[in-house]
C-alpha cells in the first residue's frame, strides 16, 4: 500500500474500489507497525479544514482520549519515539474524522494495536460487559439429519462412523466430523435434510457426486442420497458455500423458493437468510447462472446476485473475504451497520438483540468466531460510538 493511496483514504478522496482495496489492507494485523508509522509520520497532512465537523461533545473527548492513551501505550511498549509535540486532540480527531466522513468507523484497536494482548487489555479498561453475563462461542457443529423414513439422527462431535443405510448408500461420518454420502445408486430417489440450529458451528457434508456443501448456522440443505436422472438439485434454508464437482451431462442446481442457480463445476456462496433484505449469491470461481423466475443472470467470478421483492442487481468486485469469513472461523465486517453485524451474532451466539437507540455508524472489524460474546462487543465498544449490555440470553444495543 503506497502513502498516496493512505492519503486519500482519510481525505475521503479515493474511488470505492480503492477504499475497499485499503480498507483490507488496514484489516490485515501483519500491516500494523506500517499504520502506526504512516500515521506517526502524517499528523500534520491531514487538514483539520478538510474534514467533516465533528461536535466535542463529551463522547468525542472520551474517543480522543483513548486514542491518544492507546498510541503513547503501544510506543512505549515497542521503544518508539514519542507522538510529536502537536499530539493534541485535534490531530487524534482528525484520523477519526477522516474515517467517520468515508463511512467506516475504523475500530481503534487495530489501527493502533500490535497483539492479541494488547486488545484484551484495552478492552478490558473500557468494556463495562461483566463476565458473569458472558456467553461462550459454540464449540461443535449440532447438526439433525432427517432421513427419508421420516427418522432423525442427532449429530454432534461425539457421534461418528456410519449413521444409516439407504438404497445401497452409506452415510457415515468422519473424525473431521464430514458427513459423507458413498455407494451405488438405486433408481428410487430418497432425500435427506441436513438442519443447523442457532449456536452452531458449520458442518461439511460431502454428496454423493463428491461435491462439497459448508452449512452455516441457522439453516438447512435437503438434496438426494443419490444423482440419477438429468439433473443434481438441492435446495437450502439460510446460508451454505458449495464446491461443486463438475459434471457437464448433469447441471447443478440450488433453489430456495424463487431463486435458483444453476452450475456445472464452481465454487460459489449462498445466502438466504429469512431475515436479511435479499437473498445473495456470490461466485468465487467459474460461472453460475442466478434467476428469480423472471430474470436470469450469468455471474463472472467476484460478482454477487441480489435478488428480492425489490428486483435483481448485480454487484461488481465483491469482498468474497468478507463473504466467506463465516466458513473461515471468522467475523470480517468491511463497512457494516450494526443491525447486519447484530444479525450474525444472533445466528451464531444463539442470543436475542434488542436495539435501544440509532447507531448510524459503520464498522470495519475482523474478529476470531472462537471468542466469548463479551470479547466480541468490546471490540466495537472501543469506538465509543456504541455499548452493549448483556441480560441473560439477551445483548442490548446502546449509544
Amino acid at each position: 500500500m503506497n502513502k498516496t493511496s493512505l492519503s486519500r483514504f482519510f481525505t475521503n478522496q479515493c474511488s470505492p474500489v480503492e477504499r475497499e482495496e485499503i480498507i483490507r489492507w488496514l484489516l490485515d494485523p501483519s500491516n500494523d507497525l506500517l499504520i502506526r508509522h504512516w500515521l506517526r509520520e502524517h499528523w500534520d497532512t491531514l487538514s483539520v479544514d478538510e474534514l467533516v465537523d465533528i461536535d466535542d461533545g463529551p463522547d468525542m473527548e472520551k474517543l480522543w482520549g483513548k486514542i491518544r492513551s492507546s498510541i503513547e501505550e503501544n510506543q512505549l511498549k515497542s521503544g518508539l519515539d514519542k507522538a510529536p509535540s502537536r499530539s493534541n486532540k485535534f490531530h487524534y480527531k482528525k484520523i477519526a474524522a477522516a474515517a467517520i466522513m468515508v463511512g467506516v468507523l475504523l475500530c481503534t484497536y487495530l489501527i493502533y494495536t500490535t497483539n492479541s494482548a494488547d486488545q484484551n487489555d484495552l478492552a478490558s479498561e473500557v468494556s463495562n460487559l461483566k463476565p458473569s453475563n458472558d456467553i461462550a462461542p459454540p464449540t461443535q457443529a449440532r447438526a439433525t439429519l432427517k432421513l427419508a423414513d421420516g427418522s432423525t439422527v442427532f449429530l454432534d462431535d461425539n457421534v461418528n462412523g456410519t449413521l444409516a443405510r439407504q438404497g445401497g448408500i452409506e452415510i457415515r461420518r468422519n473424525e473431521v466430523g464430514e458427513i459423507i454420502y458413498s455407494g451405488a445408486a438405486s433408481d428410487a430417489i430418497t432425500m435427506n435434510t441436513l438442519s443447523l440450529p442457532k449456536g452452531s458451528k458449520p458442518i461439511r457434508l460431502v454428496l454423493a457426486d463428491g461435491s462439497l456443501v459448508w452449512l452455516n448456522a441457522a439453516s438447512s440443505i435437503t438434496y438426494p442420497t443419490a444423482f440419477v436422472g438429468q439433473e443434481r438439485r438441492v435446495s437450502i434454508t439460510g446460508e451454505a458455500y458449495f464446491e461443486v464437482s463438475e459434471n457437464k451431462d448433469m447441471p447443478f442446481l440450488v433453489e430456495h423458493n424463487q431463486l435458483l442457480v444453476k452450475v456445472l463445476g464452481t465454487h460459489f456462496n449462498v445466502n438466504t437468510y429469512e431475515n436479511e433484505a435479499s437473498n445473495k449469491v456470490t461466485l468465487l470461481s467459474g460461472l453460475v447462472d442466478v434467476g428469480n423466475g423472471k430474470v436470469t443472470r450469468r455471474l463472472l467470478p467476484g460478482q454477487q446476485a441480489s435478488v428480492s421483492m425489490a428486483g435483481f442487481s448485480v454487484k461488481e468486485n465483491t469482498d468474497t473475504d468478507e463473504v466467506m469469513a463465516w466458513k473461515n472461523g471468522q467475523f470480517y465486517f468491511g463497512g457494516s451497520d450494526i443491525k447486519s453485524i447484530m444479525k450474525q451474532i444472533e445466528r451464531y451466539y444463539d442470543v436475542e438483540v434488542e436495539f435501544r437507540d440509532e447507531v448510524p455508524y459503520q464498522f470495519v472489524a475482523k474478529i476470531s468466531r472462537d471468542v466469548n460474546v463479551s470479547a466480541f462487543l468490546e471490540k466495537l465498544e472501543l469506538t465509543n460510538l456504541i455499548h452493549f449490555k448483556i441480560e441473560g440470553k439477551k445483548i442490548i444495543v446502546m449509544k
